[in-house]
């Protein structure tokens, strides 16, 4: 006959072996020094209902047992126990049994909760890879940089809370685990869309068609749309890739696939808005024209409104701007230094030389709204050191030339400012969340600003256009005429 356990006296050395139980209910399983110890559940009466475990009237608290039970079932342990510890327990009062019970039920937790903390501190890692990767794609970051992220945390930590070093080290950021993380992401994201439209009452799309570096077109749907609830969503529902022709056609079968794919049907359909390109609004073969064909064919009561997109509409309008004469002369002489190797990389050494601002000019991408007020901005901040430049390599140009014209310069000055302010209207215009009367006012209240300034500048006042200010104040010292005449002209 074995002996009980005293589990208070050898707790410092009883090891873990295993779990076992039946219907998933965890049973430990220690090792003392050959012997197999078991906790198993006791009478109904010695436990309460909140307990963690169920419990039936036969059987008792704990045992241990020299000979080692081949499979840990239930019956077998049971049959151990009436055969070999038929008097374990007998002499306790039923008080003493439910005390009993209660510290080990105690010890049991302590003892789950030594796993929930290292399972928590994995979900915890794997949280934070999962944000990791979703800021990195966002940024549109290379996937091997999420090592180098890990390794500056690693030694960031490592000194200000060395205590917390092997955490940051549980946290997985190989370029693999990043790429599955994007994709996990992508997937949640887009079934969470599937979800949300499945609840649409009504919505629009937003369609922008342009071409990539592999001169691939791509065509960008978005999608708000609103639930029972009044809920909204926003967010991008396709990118289509057009590896043929990008006709009315072409495009209208690509939102058309998109649709079905995504489980939308078009009698829900609001309205849709464009950028304005030929493709879109045809008025015999653009998408506009095909897809309300099609909803007039299959939903005879329906109809859909369709929208020049707004942002679009502010940025054509900064080609009524009587600037060309600034803006042409300034675009070469940015070209004139980045297009050739050699005179950009000694631009950039003489930048460097001379301890300027900036490194280098920007480039001017059409497509890109904010692009031209950039580039003036920054080559009148590195004016100066491009004339410089320019002179020293012997190089003409129309912008060397034009700098040395007091008229062009205020007109350079005025392009700078009334750019940056138009590159503002046109930031407050985009955003998720933003309606059509919000929309409207942000640029009802521009134009308002604008009579503001034509007649502020009429009145030889240019508290508006800082740059402009100090120019011209600096030219009138000269006895130079204030331009006023072309600023209005270019402003109306």
């Amino acid at each position: 006959m074995s002996k009980e356990v005293n589990s208070e006296e050898i707790k410092k050395e009883i090891i873990f072996k295993e779990y076992f139980g039946k219907d998933g209910e965890p049973m430990p399983v220690y090792q003392y020094k050959g012997h197999n110890i078991v906790y198993l559940e006791i009478a109904a009466s010695a436990l309460s209902q909140q307990h963690m475990v169920k419990i039936r009237p036969d059987d008792m608290l704990m045992l241990s047992y020299p000979a080692a039970v081949a499979v840990f079932k239930e019956y077998n342990l049971k049959r151990h126990f009436q055969t070999k510890q038929t008097n374990f327990g007998h002499n306790l009062s039923k008080q003493e049994l439910r005390k009993k019970a209660n510290d080990l039920t105690k010890r049991l937790k302590q003892q789950q909760n030594v796993f929930d903390k290292t399972s928590s501190l994995q979900r915890n890692a794997t949280k934070a890879s999962f944000i990791l990767a979703n800021k990195i794609a966002k940024q549109n970051k290379s996937f091997a940089e999420a090592e180098f992220i890990k390794d500056c945390m690693v030694d960031a930590v490592s000194v200000v809370c060395p205590e917390v070093k092997s955490k940051v080290e549980a946290i997985s950021l190989s370029r693999r685990t990043i790429v599955r993380r994007i994709d996990a992401i992508a997937v949640n994201i887009h079934e969470q869309l599937l979800t949300a439209s499945g609840r649409f009452q009504w919505f629009s799309i937003a369609l922008d068609e342009s071409t990539d570096i592999q001169d691939t077109a791509q065509l960008l749907i978005y999608i708000r749309g609103i639930d029972e609830n009044f809920e909204i969503t926003e967010e991008l529902l396709s990118m289509e890739s057009l590896k043929d022709t990008t006709t009315g056609k072409d495009l209208f079968n690509s939102v058309i696939n998109s649709s079905i794919r995504s489980g939308l049907t078009l009698n829900k359909l609001a309205s849709i808005t464009t950028d304005g390109a030929p493709s879109l609004t045809g008025k015999h073969s653009g998408l506009v024209k095909l897809l309300n064909d099609k909803i007039k064919e299959d939903f005879p009561q329906h109809s859909v409104l369709s929208f020049h997109c707004i942002i679009h509409q502010e940025s054509l309008c900064k080609s009524s701007l009587k600037l060309k004469h600034v803006i042409e002369p300034v675009l070469r002489a940015v070209n004139l230094i980045r297009s050739r190797g050699l005179k950009h990389r000694q631009f950039r050494s003489f930048l460097v030389d001379v301890e300027a601002d900036f490194t280098d000019v920007l480039y001017y991408t059409n497509v890109r709204w904010l692009s031209i007020g950039k580039v003036l901005k920054r080559v009148w901040d590195l004016k100066a050191e491009i004339l410089m430049f320019l002179k020293m390599q012997d190089i003409s140009c129309d912008f060397l030339n034009e700098m040395e014209s007091d008229e062009w310069v205020c007109d350079f000055a005025f392009a700078v400012d009334i750019m940056q302010k138009l590159n503002e209207l046109n930031t407050k215009l985009q955003g998720k969340g933003i309606f059509a009367h919000e929309l409207y006012l942000e640029v009802k209240a521009f134009q308002w600003k604008l009579g503001l300034f034509a007649k502020q500048l009429n009145e030889q006042k240019s508290i508006h256009f800082p740059l402009l200010k100090t120019v011209c104040y600096t030219r009138i010292i000269g006895q130079v005429q204030f331009p006023v005449d072309g600023f209005t002209k270019g402003i109306h």
